[in-house]
């Protein structure tokens, strides 16, 4: 039962700083893309780092901001079709804030797909 609680802890942590990232008077401060993600997010970039570590020796320290920037803009040029495919996967089940924030920065590649796709209107 004790590992349940501190399984729980975590998850009311982590969406705790996602919302407080969200707010108007955190994004003027800076997002941090690795304080947001959830899980699933995490899981994704796991595969991605293995696949990019295994096909072309490049590893990239995700847990930290600059290494997860770095990795997903390294998958985000690369033309192959799992790397894309766990890219999107990731990109699929990142919250939105986390969508809106890679598709407005410069972390995608400006060719890529997922940045010329327009997005979602808020209601």
């Amino acid at each position: 039962m004790e590992l349940v609680d501190v399984v729980l802890k975590s998850l009311w942590r982590r969406q705790s700083r996602a919302s407080q990232a969200s707010e108007p008077s955190q994004r003027k401060a800076g997002f941090s893309l690795s304080d947001a993600l959830n899980y699933t997010c995490e899981h994704h970039l796991q595969r991605l780092q293995k696949l990019i570590e295994l096909r072309y020796g490049n590893n990239f320290d995700y847990q930290q901001e600059l290494g997860l920037k770095k990795l997903i803009r390294f998958a985000s040029q690369l033309q192959e079709q799992d790397i894309q495919r766990e890219l999107l996967l990731f990109y699929l089940n990142c919250p939105p804030q986390v969508q809106t924030f890679l598709r407005s920065t410069d972390v995608l590649d400006e060719a890529h797909y997922l940045k010329n796709t327009p997005l979602p209107k808020r209601d």
